[in-house]
């Protein structure tokens, strides 16, 4: 793996900084909520009268209410409109590219029959008005509309988080049981990789004796020497050797914290184990975990400095590999998959960030991938359960996850912690 990036490339600055609206951050919410916000006081204006849509925006800012145009129909609560060839055609035109939640209003000629105040009712108008247009009327069905949106958001995410709890709830039966099953041979794992650890300074230094011997006795028989030669000429070297019975114990460390990990969560009883943490080491260890997730991912890491944070080591490296290797699946496709991890100080705040220079995540899912349980991958695997877990890990740490893409651009997840103490 290459640490820089020698092209200009996606990766090769931060975000702009005009691009802060694609900014999500979760710090002012509580863990467990779908992230669902009170709706936009947006109202589009599309009266084809240039004075009518004047007079209608003096109006809307006077209380408050954000006037949009036809650019902003998504988050807009209602559409106010004229209706040149009849209020049917208006009616059903907006109907058409609007949201299905969003309040139409009509506003008619002066002259207008009433035939076609009839007619907008009828096709699913929820207010139809004849200029000049009465502001009390007008602004009463406006605050309907947001409260009944309102009450509708709020009804929705209920829904959500309860759902969210059944599945937790299920998921949580079915956690212990898993765990209960693999503690059993875990252990056995664990007291038979003691015994090797244990026997292997031993087993290290019987193979350099036995080289040694061999190596100053060339007297010996050859029909006699000639197999341990060709044994010890394939053994890894003692160094190798070390270091894959310390990666290995590393594992099963990893393996056994998990485990507990999981079953606290199943309980409902998981604390953070804070303490001073370096974010450069937990960058490393999660470089070398996911080394075989990375192969063939160009990877450039910016250390500004060194930086301490106040973390559980464990969640925050679980929360970064995680992170990565989502980045990594994200750019596999790419014939220049490229992926950066930043360690850096922002003010009080101790930062990790993860980038990829893939093709970003879609506006239309962008404010529900911490949802749990939602995911794109569902058919190669993916359960959901990742960036929403994690997010739960930050708020434990008094940390946050921010998200910050464009499509075509990329994504940026950033882990925001809290600086130790120098």
């Amino acid at each position: 793996m290459s640490t820089s990036l020698t092209s200009v490339s996606p990766l090769s600055s931060s975000p702009p900084a005009d691009v802060n609206a694609e900014t999500i951050g979760f710090d002012d919410e509580t863990p467990s909520v779908s992230g669902m916000r009170s709706p936009l006081r947006t109202v589009a204006l599309l009266a084809a009268d240039a004075t009518l849509r004047s007079q209608l925006a003096v109006l809307m800012q006077s209380v408050g209410l954000v006037p949009v145009g036809d650019d902003a129909l998504p988050s807009a609560v209602a559409i106010i409109s004229d209706a040149p060839r009849g209020s049917a055609r208006a009616v059903a035109e907006l109907r058409a590219i609007a949201r299905s939640d969003a309040a139409i209003i009509i506003v008619l000629a002066a002259r207008a029959p009433p035939s076609e105040m009839h007619i907008a009712y009828e096709t699913g108008a929820l207010l139809c008005v004849r200029q000049p247009v009465d502001e009390d009327h007008l602004l009463s069905a406006i605050g309907s509309a947001i409260d009944l949106r309102s009450a509708k958001a709020h009804a929705d995410d209920l829904m959500r988080q309860l759902d969210v709890q059944a599945h937790l709830a299920s998921l949580g039966r079915v956690t212990a049981n898993f765990t209960h099953e693999l503690t059993n041979p875990l252990a056995v794992l664990v007291a038979n990789f003691e015994v090797v650890r244990e026997q292997f300074d031993g087993l290290s230094h019987l193979r350099d004796l036995m080289a040694r011997a061999l190596r100053d006795d060339p007297s010996r028989d050859a029909a006699e020497a000639e197999p341990a030669r060709r044994l010890l000429a394939k053994m890894t070297s003692g160094e190798d050797l070390r270091a894959a019975v310390t990666d290995a114990g590393s594992a099963i460390d990893r393996i056994r914290g998990i485990l507990t990990m999981v079953r606290q969560l199943a309980r409902g009883n998981r604390s953070s184990r804070m303490e001073e943490v370096d974010l450069a080491s937990v960058v490393r260890d999660v470089l070398r975990w996911a080394a075989d997730e990375l192969k063939g991912v160009e990877i450039q890491e910016l250390i500004d400095e060194p930086v301490a944070a106040r973390a559980d080591r464990q969640l925050l490296g679980q929360i970064v590999l995680n992170l990565v290797t989502n980045a990594a699946h994200a750019v596999k496709h790419l014939p220049s998959p490229r992926l950066r991890l930043h360690v850096y100080r922002s003010k009080e705040t101790a930062v990790v960030s993860v980038r990829d220079n893939g093709p970003g995540i879609a506006p239309a899912i962008r404010d529900r991938i911490f949802e749990p349980f939602f995911t794109t991958r569902r058919g190669q695997g993916g359960t959901g359960l990742g960036l929403a877990l994690f997010r739960e890990y930050a708020a434990q740490m008094q940390g946050h996850l921010t998200l910050w893409t464009v499509p075509g651009r990329g994504a940026c997840f950033r882990v925001h912690l809290g600086c130790a103490m120098p």
